[in-house]
């Protein structure tokens, strides 16, 4: 909220309330108790708006709005999106820490339904460190997911509006950057098949927000609370992080070299340090699998003809053709006309504001477009550790959408900054018809995420593994009480080895032994197990699930070691107990980091806080 109280002073008129409607020269910006009310009411209200459509039939197919509108699904509170696509993938990886924690009450740290078994807790794509796995064990699986969406949504909106501010822009022109950013089809279709590891990205505008801030303020907690968020962009995801860390450096270092001030590209250091530290619990056994079990998509890119369509193409239905080597949801992010409009008057309105998301725009455009020769930039980080994992390159168009998100803004900006009415006028009307245009054509994308479910295998009381023909429905396949052998091409994998299903041939039981003897199993949830060995002579234990580093023996004689790929314990001789314990390579390590990560935010917040007091004290007393 800038007023003419402000130790700044502005020029141009101000309403009755002391809100400044234009001024030429950037007053001090606060927050009134007002504003926050009402961004968080407008947050909430936009992510209603444009989630509506979720709760709708998805059997009416095709671009536009029709009778599914009107005809509100409730089922689909209850229902499970289990239809053989990555929403069935992305509801798994929800589902099994959310059972784990539930029914086992233990860390979700090991994945026994996926590939024969596979890291949880490593696994990219999954969103187990995140506050939002709250919602899933006090309402459910379905209700849960939904309020993450929803929530996630809101939290976007609310971060580009403060982010827009701190930017020094009027109200209605950080409007338009809260509402272009996720209004456009790039999250409408990513959530509409499921991605839901795309949500973390709403706390990008954050991040970038909590950089100037710190700045502005010399605040060191704030850059701290900064990298929390970004943190969280890991994991509760993956391709957020990479998409936070190059938004911040650009921010960072065109502020710095501005200002002649070396403190953003500080803040910035700080964030990326306390970032890596927050996250260091997922970030850790993520590395492990992917040097293990690298993805390496090969090559990727986008046509001119396909970048077109794309960006500009009214067709955004999840059902359009492809345009590239993939799925048309993979690249689609559709500019409305007035919102372009008001990206090329902030361009060229506002040349040194918007020279640095110019520049972004531009760097993220050619990672759009992909592998286009050996010198592409895509092909460039592949060189980087873990850079044979970067996927699809139409992904790249999330952070160039919001350096055009940012330059509309500015474009209002401009707009609002005339003297004379009309152009705060045009402004207004030009987001109202950016957001209704962006809602007619990317909205209803959201109905999709709920597909008919493929039938569900008959349960099982106790767990087995299980060979499907076609590699899903993971979640009705775990929700049966069994583990899927056949995962291939379903998101990030391991090698099943000689796992067997119970109905392939030459399946001998999800456990046994290898020589004479008998063996019972005493208990198994995901990430313990214990059987009752009696042999004659040493033999081996064999467990049906996927050898990986971090399953060792918490009880009784033996040693672990991978017979053909399974988990197996030689044991001697004799009846003994058998306790086998899933815990990742170096989490206790990366725990004690991330607490620290916490109590220096604590320390540090409460240190500056002080200071603060203090010196307000020391001015009253004066």
């Amino acid at each position: 909220m800038a007023t003419d109280n402000s130790l700044a002073k502005a020029t141009g008129p101000i309403s009755k309330t002391g809100i400044v409607l234009w001024s030429s020269t950037p007053p001090e910006i606060y927050f009134t108790r007002k504003e926050t009310r009402q961004l968080a009411l407008l947050s909430l209200a936009f992510a209603f708006v444009f989630l509506y459509p979720i709760l709708c039939d998805s059997a009416v197919t095709g671009p536009g709005l029709g009778a599914w509108i009107l005809r509100p699904q409730l089922s689909h509170f209850t229902g499970i999106p289990s239809d053989g696509a990555d929403r069935d993938m992305f509801t798994q990886l929800r589902w099994v820490p959310y059972y784990t924690l539930a029914h086992f009450h233990q860390l979700p740290f090991w994945n026994p339904y996926k590939c024969g078994g596979m890291p949880m807790l490593g696994n990219p794509e999954s969103a187990v460190v995140t506050p939002f796995l709250l919602l899933y064990l006090v309402f459910g699986l379905i209700p849960g997911m939904l309020l993450e969406i929803y929530l996630h949504v809101a939290i976007m909106f609310a971060g580009c509006y403060l982010f827009g501010r701190e930017l020094g822009l009027v109200p209605r022109a950080a409007l338009v950057l809260a509402a272009m950013f996720p209004s456009s089809s790039w999250l409408s279709l990513h959530i509409a098949v499921g991605h839901l590891n795309f949500l973390s990205i709403a706390y990008i505008p954050w991040i970038l927000a909590l950089l100037l801030i710190s700045c502005r303020l010399r605040r060191w907690h704030l850059a701290i609370l900064g990298g929390l968020l970004c943190g969280l962009t890991l994991t509760e995801g993956n391709y957020g992080f990479a998409f936070a860390a190059m938004l911040v450096a650009i921010v960072a270092v065109w502020y710095a070299m501005v200002g002649l001030s070396i403190r953003p590209v500080l803040v910035a250091s700080v964030i990326g340090i306390f970032a890596i530290a927050f996250s260091l619990p997922k970030l850790v056994p993520t590395a492990e699998l992917l040097k293990i079990n690298p993805r390496d998509w090969g090559i990727s890119y986008l046509t001119w003809h396909g970048i077109l369509i794309s960006l500009f193409s009214r067709d955004q239905d999840l059902g359009h053709p492809l345009v590239a080597s993939f799925f048309f949801s993979e690249y689609a992010c559709y500019l409305s006309p007035p919102f372009v409009l008001l990206s090329l008057i902030g361009t060229f309105g506002y040349m040194r504001k918007s020279f640095p998301w110019v520049l972004g725009a531009i760097f993220f455009f050619f990672l759009y477009r992909g592998d286009i020769g050996p010198d592409s930039p895509t092909m460039l980080l592949r060189q980087l550790p873990l850079g044979g994992n970067i996927g699809l390159c139409g992904r790249w168009v999330i952070p160039l959408f919001f350096c055009l998100s940012v330059l509309a803004a500015l474009g209002a900006e401009v707009l609002c900054e005339r003297p004379r009415e009309w152009g705060r006028r045009l402004a207004g009307i030009l987001l109202v018809l950016g957001v209704a245009d962006s809602w007619v054509v990317c909205a209803p994308n959201y109905r999709y995420l709920f597909q008919p479910a493929m039938p569900r295998p008959e349960a099982f009381v106790t767990f087995r593994q299980y060979w499907s023909a076609f590699p899903v429905p993971l979640t009705s396949i775990a929700m049966a009480g069994m583990g899927s052998t056949n995962c291939g091409g379903v998101g990030y994998t391991v090698p099943r080895g000689a796992v067997l299903g119970y109905n392939e041939q030459g399946y001998r039981g999800d456990y046994y032994l290898l020589d004479a003897g008998n063996v019972t199993e005493t208990l198994w949830t995901p990430n313990r197990l214990s059987y009752e060995v009696s042999a004659n002579e040493p033999t081996s234990l064999v467990i049906n699930q996927t050898m990986y580093p971090g399953w060792h023996l918490a009880h009784g004689d033996g040693l672990v070691y991978p017979e053909n790929g399974l988990i197996a314990v030689r044991v001697p001789s004799g009846r003994q107990n058998i306790e086998l314990v899933y815990t990742p390579h170096h989490i206790i390590a990366a725990s004690v980091i991330a607490l620290f990560a916490v109590t220096m935010l604590i320390v540090v917040w409460w240190m500056e806080m002080r200071s603060i007091r203090k010196t307000h004290s020391e001015l009253k007393t004066s």
